[in-house]
């Protein structure tokens, strides 16, 4: 906010002027890490992409981002005489809306496991979020817990509020559940790619992005073969009446880690 920041992941106040001055250097400006990715997007070529949709493409049409990590990042593109412009949002934060019985009984343990009143979309499609749903499933006795990750959950719940962790609990439950012999973990990964999709499909409904829909974060370039079944697909495009529009908007992956310092070099270069 005015080229400042207060940074959630660490003490840090950050001042454009006061950076440029320190660092010897003409100007400093801070942006949103959304708006670096989607400065990066038009910066990317076929190999950093992974595609699940074609849809049809248009050149004039707003483009989307939404990228699950640490929080769920939302943004969209829009052309303005010849260049991009990216817009950043506070879209994660929406209210998460169940789309089954068994995702309003989520709703309802992370109402009341947080003594909060309403369950952000960045509570479940997260990083937080994949673990979230783990423990919801685990609590009701829904799935079976394996001995590795009871060990890995239970060390990541213990050092609840400590920094750095020891275990990224998220990571290790998506990884047993693209080996495909822990039930638990793979139920988690399911619910939360549909999850992730139906928010993806949200966000298109609101902007109609045929320029595409980029899907960032590390979440979803770790788990392709996951998100390749089709849950995801399936719910951005199951939309009632405005279905045919979804199966139209053209889906990416993005693959490139580096995404978002390709695109802070483009617009340092623009500026």
């Amino acid at each position: 906010v005015n080229n400042t920041s207060k940074l959630t992941n660490l003490t840090w106040d950050l001042k454009g002027d006061r950076l440029a001055k320190e660092l010897h250097l003409d100007n400093a400006t801070l942006i949103n890490d959304f708006e670096a990715i989607g400065y990066g997007i038009p910066g990317l070529e076929d190999r950093d992409l992974h595609t699940l949709q074609s849809g049809k493409y248009s050149e004039t049409a707003p483009i989307a981002v939404i990228g699950a990590g640490t929080g769920l990042g939302q943004g969209f593109l829009m052309r303005q005489a010849g260049k991009a412009v990216v817009f950043p949002s506070e879209g994660g934060h929406a209210d998460f809306a169940p789309r089954s019985e068994l995702e309003f009984q989520l709703l309802k343990y992370l109402r009341d496991k947080h003594q909060i009143t309403r369950v952000s979309a960045e509570r479940v499609v997260s990083g937080q979020g994949i673990v979230a749903i783990y423990q919801f499933l685990r609590d009701r006795g829904i799935g079976q817990e394996s001995p590795e990750l009871a060990e890995a959950v239970s060390t990541w719940e213990k050092e609840a509020g400590v920094t750095p962790k020891t275990v990224d609990a998220a990571a290790a439950i998506s990884r047993a559940a693209q080996q495909d012999d822990d039930s638990l973990a793979k139920e988690t990964m399911e619910i939360f790619i549909g999850a992730y999709g139906a928010e993806a499909g949200n966000l298109a409904l609101k902007l109609l992005p045929y320029g595409g829909i980029y899907i960032a974060g590390g979440i979803a370039a770790k788990n392709i073969p996951l998100i390749d079944k089709g849950g995801f697909l399936d719910a951005f495009t199951h939309k009632g009446r405005m279905t045919k529009l979804l199966q139209d908007i053209p889906v990416h992956v993005i693959l490139n880690a580096r995404v978002g310092l390709i695109g802070a070099a483009r617009q340092a270069g623009e500026l």
